[in-house]
């Protein structure tokens, strides 16, 4: 098997696992009932600092050059715009919305980075990525409008919660914006690790804040398994296999692969956590993947997006 092949198995199962991330905070959310969206995040990303850090320094994927002043600027403002912001607006949303309708409106952050691109990075608006934005818009509407009930998510808590959704992927998308920016200065895995690094004292705080620390005493041991594989596989393992994969498969054929994520997203609430999927949402998220593959599709190999994908 080469190493092509082999990419394209990693990052297959890396769509799976990021997507599962979501039916895990669904679970320990609403099955469980024992732990809340900020300090769910705060967690994950606690957990998989260290092995992030252990993993780059023994591949020696951590940078070793002098960061600027610029640079670490736009570092922290990649990790307060994604594993801070967007994380928590995404499990917050969660929380109020089905995760079908969740992992169908993440597809949403390639359009956002499309939009945010063109002013900041002077990337080309084409006819073929108005034409993606457009569709993905119809299909992002759609499914905010859906209207198949789900037993215990009120009409206005699910819109609600989509909005949310629509927000942390617009956060997301700046979050990747300035990951592309510094990566032209250092390395993609020092990014990510110095972002997230960044964001785990804004999400201890918001957590302190807004959510009971205490809860953190009386989790089961399921809760603690679940925190613990989605902080080591779903975040720390997930990087590490995305950006190998970006050593053998061009960058816009791996972003239009993200797309997968829905799909996996979708299977999983509808076997896992029973949710109802509407035939109006199916095809707002059919809508949504054409309308992001050809916006992926039409932008050149110079101008392809190197994001950080904090899933």
């Amino acid at each position: 098997m080469n190493k092509n092949t082999l990419a394209w198995i990693a990052i297959i199962f890396t769509t799976a696992i990021w997507a599962s991330s979501l039916i895990m905070g669904k679970i320990v959310f609403d099955t469980l009932n024992e732990m809340t969206p900020i300090i769910f995040v705060a967690l994950r990303y606690t957990i998989a600092c260290p092995f992030l850090l252990i993993i780059g320094l023994q591949t020696g994927k951590v940078s070793n050059r002098t960061i600027n002043r610029r640079t670490w600027g736009l570092i922290m403002l990649a990790g307060i715009t994604g594993p801070f912001l967007s994380q928590t607006f995404q499990y917050i949303g969660l929380d109020l919305t089905t995760a079908s309708d969740a992992v169908l409106l993440l597809n949403l952050t390639p359009v956002f980075s499309v939009i945010l691109a063109s002013p900041i990075l002077n990337e080309k608006i084409t006819p073929e990525k108005m034409i993606g934005l457009l569709l993905a818009l119809v299909g992002a509407t759609l499914i905010v409008i859906n209207t198949a009930s789900v037993e215990a998510v009120s009409t206005f808590d699910r819109f609600f919660g989509n909005i949310i959704i629509i927000a942390s992927t617009a956060l997301f998308a700046i979050n990747g914006i300035a990951g592309k920016i510094s990566v032209q200065s250092t390395d993609s895995v020092s990014v990510t690790l110095y972002s997230t690094l960044t964001a785990v004292p804004f999400l201890w705080i918001a957590a302190a804040l807004f959510e009971d620390l205490s809860i953190l005493f009386n989790m089961s041991i399921l809760s603690w398994s679940i925190i613990l594989w989605v902080g080591i596989i779903n975040t720390a393992l997930a990087f590490i296999l995305y950006y190998e994969a970006m050593n053998f498969i061009e960058a816009s054929k791996l972003q239009i692969a993200l797309s997968l994520i829905a799909v996996w997203g979708v299977l999983m609430s509808v076997l896992v956590l029973g949710d109802l999927v509407s035939l109006l949402q199916i095809l707002g998220g059919t809508i949504t993947v054409i309308g992001v593959v050809i916006a992926q599709i039409s932008r050149k190999n110079k101008a392809q997006q190197t994001e950080i994908p904090i899933r």
